[in-house]
């Protein structure tokens, strides 16, 4: 707040068609001046003052939104609550003083209920639209420009670029890491070769008579046909075990080829966390930079900050009130009232807060 009311003391000495949102006039030294409270601090403040000296609560501003009853803040444009403009006498674009007549600005040649976007037809009060995030007007082109070519706005970019690029591969990673494995395949057995058919005899029924009534002839040939079953029979067997065998020794290959692929995934995701973590940090370090900044208006500010709108991005944390405005539905900084204190693109995990009948979205601790 302290860098707000420098700024409005800096801004007393501006010319008329160059001062910004919050401005000072008071009575020459010649006039007599009464004392009057200000509705919001309570400090006695000189009657024809258009803000408080005290708390910068702009004088032209309502105490209390027109549309939904609930109070402004000191200093803002627009209601926190539901948007509405609050200053009726001054250009929505460029804050210069309009007649309660007056179509258009006499200054920026705007048109003073606003401008539809040539994207989606919405009636925008911005320069960025705050449905489609388009440029509006010419100083929203001029301003995208300027961003492009701004060292630092592009350093954030790129490092919110890397960083959604290890988030994709993380995906992928875990994606893998909790997939089922496929089931194994069994290899293709060899075929089990069927005994031989009975031999049939050439001999004929005579010989065959006289063979079959010799005793040992009989119980030899019996014998040579159960020696040979059992050969027959221990062959498949060996054949079936040695097909275990090359399945088992199949499996095990493929179950340590899984094994090696899952650890070196593994090692792969702890380097891209340690990798996430670290563009982290140094994503932070350029965005504090960036919520450092001041400016002279909240649109000026709402117009460098939805220039430099990361892609990645939720929603902008604003310096003020500490509050996530979410690009969708909200509009990002075109939905704080506050915008020129400062604030930054938000990518960490939210949760709602509700003050003052106010439901906001807050950065989780």
């Amino acid at each position: 707040m302290a860098d707000y009311q420098q700024a409005q003391e800096a801004k007393k000495t501006e010319s008329t068609t160059n001062r910004p949102v919050s401005k000072v006039k008071t009575k020459s030294s010649s006039s007599v001046q009464r004392g009057v409270e200000c509705p919001n601090c309570h400090a006695s403040i000189p009657e024809e003052a258009l803000f408080c000296p005290e708390c910068g609560f702009d004088l032209n501003q309502p105490l209390f939104c027109p549309h939904c009853g609930e109070k402004t803040s000191p200093g803002a444009d627009i209601c926190q609550f539901c948007g509405t403009w609050l200053l009726d006498n001054q250009c929505k674009f460029c804050y210069a003083e309009l007649s309660p007549e007056a179509a258009f600005c006499p200054e920026c040649g705007k048109p003073k209920e606003g401008i539809p976007c040539p994207h989606c037809g919405k009636l925008s009060i911005f320069d960025f639209c705050s449905v489609c995030g388009k440029p509006v007007t010419e100083e929203a082109f001029k301003t995208l420009e300027l961003a492009r070519n701004d060292p630092e706005a592009k350093a954030v970019a790129d490092a919110a670029e890397h960083i959604a690029g290890i988030e994709a591969e993380l995906a992928k990673l875990e994606e893998s890491l909790s997939s089922e494995p496929e089931p194994e395949s069994e290899p293709d057995s060899a075929p089990i070769t069927a005994p031989p058919p009975e031999r049939q005899s050439f001999f004929s029924e005579r010989r065959m008579a006289a063979i079959r009534k010799t005793d040992q002839n009989r119980d030899a040939a019996v014998q040579r046909r159960v020696e040979e079953k059992k050969k027959e029979e221990e062959d498949a067997r060996k054949r079936e075990e040695e097909q275990r065998t090359k399945a088992e020794e199949a499996r095990k290959r493929q179950e340590q080829g899984r094994l090696e692929k899952m650890k070196q995934e593994q090692e792969r995701k702890e380097a891209l966390e340690k990798q996430r973590a670290d563009a982290i940090a140094a994503l932070n370090v350029l965005v504090r930079k960036q919520a450092a900044q001041r400016f002279s208006s909240h649109q000026e500010a709402r117009r460098w900050y939805m220039s430099n709108r990361l892609p990645h991005a939720i929603g902008w944390l604003c310096n003020y009130t500490g509050t996530v405005h979410l690009y969708d539905p909200d509009g990002g900084p075109n939905a704080c009232n506050q915008p020129s204190l400062g604030g930054c693109d938000y990518f960490g995990e939210i949760v709602k807060q509700v003050d003052d009948n106010w439901d906001r979205w807050v950065p989780k601790v």
